[in-house]
């Protein structure tokens, strides 16, 4: 449900979340009193006041319980029991198996190479998401896995248009976003690849020649290994764009 504003707090149980998305007109303050939860895998500090923009919609998951205190207008809160984050975790500690591998192998054992996972789905169906917490649940182990998006709807690391890679060192700030310090992007100029697909084939075959040769010389990011958002064009000659061009020019090393 929408509330208008005012200060009020919610109790988590365990393994649930808050699903918000702030309100057309004013930011949202948000802490949390008791508990641990996180945004997007990142770990909320304790009674710190976090503040997201309008219009901004995120969720709040905790695994062991939780008193979330809001101040604020919201569009829609509310919360769920039933949350994919136990998938997601199991997801998390296979890739985080494969990372232990690698990372004593040396450079020319094709084993080095830590996981390459590209996150495939329909528009709006989370994708960027489940990319975010894998990310950052991988960086609090000491991990710097790289993140390409290849969503040029979304722009989850610059903007609508672009795809893009940038190597992830720290949990992902819940209101920051992902940092820009050393971004490597490539302008497409649309925000879907029909409306030219050979121009989008040949800027991802682009970018993945260069991120592997920024990664094969280094032996952290190689057992990293690399988290890949991709667009929610899944049909027709979608498909054969993920599956055939990502699948050959950006999973395999």
């Amino acid at each position: 449900m929408a509330h208008g504003g005012g200060a009020r707090q919610v109790k988590l149980d365990r393994e649930s979340e808050l699903r918000i998305e702030v309100g057309n007109d004013a930011p949202l303050k948000l802490r949390l009193l008791n508990g641990t939860a996180e945004i997007f895998g990142t770990e909320l500090p304790p009674d710190f006041w976090l503040t997201f923009p309008p219009r901004l919609k995120f969720a709040v998951f905790t695994w062991n319980g939780a008193t979330i205190e809001m101040d604020g207008s919201t569009e829609t809160d509310y919360t769920a029991d039933e949350t994919p984050n136990i998938s997601y975790v199991n997801v998390h500690a296979v890739l985080e198996e494969r990372r232990h591998r690698a990372k004593p192998l040396p450079p020319d054992d094709p084993n080095s190479q830590g996981p390459r996972v590209i996150v495939v789905g329909p528009t709006d169906s989370g994708k960027s998401t489940l990319s975010k917490m894998l990310l950052s649940w991988a960086a609090k182990k000491g991990w710097k896995p790289t993140f390409v998006d290849l969503d040029i709807g979304q722009g989850a690391i610059t903007i609508p248009g672009c795809i893009a890679a940038t190597p992830i060192e720290m949990p992902i700030d819940p209101v920051e976003g992902i940092p820009l310090d050393i971004p490597l992007v490539y302008f497409y100029g649309h925000t879907t690849p029909s409306n030219n697909v050979d121009l989008y084939k040949v800027l991802v075959k682009e970018l993945a020649q260069v991120v592997e040769r920024q990664i094969s010389g280094n032996a952290e990011s190689r057992a990293s290994g690399m988290v890949i958002n991709t667009m929610g064009w899944i049909e027709g000659q979608g498909y054969e764009v993920i599956f055939r061009l990502l699948h050959r020019d950006v999973t395999l090393p």
